[in-house]
């Protein structure tokens, strides 16, 4: 499998190439005063398919783990099947019921680029090893 993760400026925004480039001096100017602003938005491609985007991960991780777990009277123990990117472990890791979570991904490389790349989609840099999707384990 071939992964890419890219960064690119945003076209929903109306942020100039000659803007972004100010964000990323140090000249006072209000480009670099507000670099938040001119961030670039990354994109993750498995195999030439895109995965995720940092302009709308939030909500879609959101809305994957935050209904089941309301609807869940008591969560203590969650398992994540995938979710290499570490936003779905994020989510879950909210809710204060949470006891234990065991997230299992089959491709370790990815977890490892993930955390290398694009460590604003996690907060959860505790994760260790892994473990095939198949059988139920893997370490934390």
């Amino acid at each position: 499998q071939n992964v890419e993760i890219v960064e690119i400026l945003p076209k929903f925004h109306s942020i100039s190439h000659i803007s972004y480039v100010k964000s990323l001096s140090n000249d006072e100017s209000y480009e670099s005063l507000n670099k938040e602003l001119y961030r670039t938005d990354k994109q993750v491609f498995l195999d030439g398919d895109l995965q995720s985007s940092l302009y709308g991960e939030v909500p879609y991780h959101e809305a994957m783990v935050h209904p089941a777990m309301m609807t869940h009277p008591n969560p203590k123990r969650v398992a994540i099947i995938g979710g290499g990117e570490g936003a779905t472990l994020r989510e879950v890791l909210k809710h204060n019921t949470v006891e234990e979570v065991v997230m299992v991904d089959i491709d370790e490389e990815f977890i490892n680029l993930c955390r290398a790349h694009i460590p604003e989609w996690s907060d959860c840099s505790d994760l260790i090893g892994s473990s095939g999707g198949g059988g139920f384990g893997g370490e934390r």
